[in-house]
Parts: C-alpha cells; structure tokens; sequence
C-alpha cells in the first residue's frame, strides 16, 4: 500500500495506448516534448505519476478526454540519449502502484496534471476457490497455445494473492486494449478473475479446435509414402 493519502495533490498524469496494472511492469516509448519533461521530472524527483490509458484506444469515439481510471505509478529505468534535445525517443520503464482514479485534470502545460484518489478491491466469495481455477487453466491456456504454435511457451506461475494474480493475468494475456481497460475498472477481484476464466476457456476450446482440425487435414491431404511412388514406377 501505498503512503500517499486516499485523495492525493496534483501528480503528473501520462497517457498511454495500454493499460498498466498493479504490480506489473510497462515499458513505453514516448517522443512528445511534453511526455518527455513528464518522465524526466518524475525521475529525479522520485515522483509518483498516474497513467491512464489515451483515448484514441476508444472505438467508439475519440474523445480527447481520456480515460479517467488508471495505475498510479513510478519510474523505475529511463534510457536516453543525455541531450535532453535529442528528438530519440524516450525509453522508460513504469511499475504499477495501485489503481486509481483521475478526479479532477488541473492543466496542460508543461504536462498533464491532475488529482487522482487511491482504489482498493474487493475480493469477493470464494476468492482461493476462483484463483485456484484460473491458475488451472491458465496452466491449460499455456500448454494448448505451446502445442498450437509448436513452440516453447514459459511456464508463468501466478501470485497466490487473488487480486495480483487477477492484475499479472490482465498484464500478460494479449487482449484489446479496451477490454484490459474494463478489468482495471473493475472493483471485485472475483469478477475479474471469472472473466479471465471465461476469457481463457474459449480461448482454450478455440485453439484446440484448430489444433484438431490442422491435424486431421494433415493426415487426410498427407503426401504419399515415397516407397509407394517407388513400388509403382519400378513396375513400369
């Protein structure tokens, strides 16, 4: 948890095309001037930034009002060229705080800035019972995908807390931004873990239905035995 107060002062606010979670890490890639001076500034002063996912992430519309539920954050690697001139991108490296939420924008220049309030979750009934299922098909996911793409796929184990094991879940899986963006909003660790559960056995019962389907036209529209094709040109 975090030492500042439930409804902070004014923080720098970055805005991002993914969703950052608790817990995890983000590494992004800025050219903005603005965003630049932003990083830079949280990293000498050892500041605290909130990071809200941009609104062009929005199908729907595109609103320049962003997002407003994000990740508090710090700025834990800058890679930069030095010349604070230099039009290189910015690299950095985020690491999720807490979930939060952008109350008020204060202004513009020379970033974004705003106050933000801290959020907590719920975990909700059964909570062991919902993790250890999605650790089980995580499990499954990883495998299915491993055999599907005949390669070797990391074994990632889950943190036994509910609700970081619902956040590094959210982090890994290759989602639509806007879906990553409603398990962040969500409040109950339990609801997020039955979606990522939801989410995980389509996409389990999906892919091994490829996997079924590419090995049975493998084995219908195999080539002939090359011993055979020798068989029938040695009689003539």
């Amino acid at each position: 948890m975090d030492d500042m107060p439930a409804i902070s002062d004014e923080i720098p606010i970055l805005t991002v095309p993914t969703v950052l979670f608790p817990g995890t890490f983000l590494p992004v890639q800025v050219t903005d001037d603005a965003q630049r001076k932003l990083l830079r500034d949280c990293l000498s002063a050892g500041r605290r930034l909130g990071v809200i996912l941009s609104p062009d992430a929005r199908h729907a519309s595109r609103s320049s009002i962003p997002f407003t539920t994000g990740c508090l954050a710090s700025v834990t690697l800058l890679a930069h060229s030095g010349d604070e001139n230099s039009e290189e991108p910015l690299q950095a490296m985020l690491f999720g705080k807490q979930r939060m939420r952008v109350l008020d924008l204060l202004q513009q220049k020379p970033y974004l800035t705003g106050r933000i309030e801290q959020l907590d979750d719920q975990h909700g009934a059964n909570i062991a019972r919902r993790t250890e299922q999605v650790a089980r098909i995580f499990a499954q996911y990883l495998a299915v995908i491993g055999e599907y793409y005949d390669t070797e796929v990391d074994d990632i184990t889950l943190p036994h807390d509910p609700t970081m094991a619902s956040y590094m879940l959210a982090s890994v899986l290759y989602l639509p931004a806007v879906l990553k963006q409603r398990w962040l909003e969500s409040a109950s660790t339990a609801l997020r873990l039955d979606e990522e559960q939801r989410y995980l056995a389509m996409e389990c019962e999906k892919h091994t239905a490829l996997l079924r389907l590419s090995q049975y036209a493998d084995q219908r529209f195999s080539p002939p035995d090359h011993r055979l094709y020798l068989t029938l040109t040695s009689q003539n």
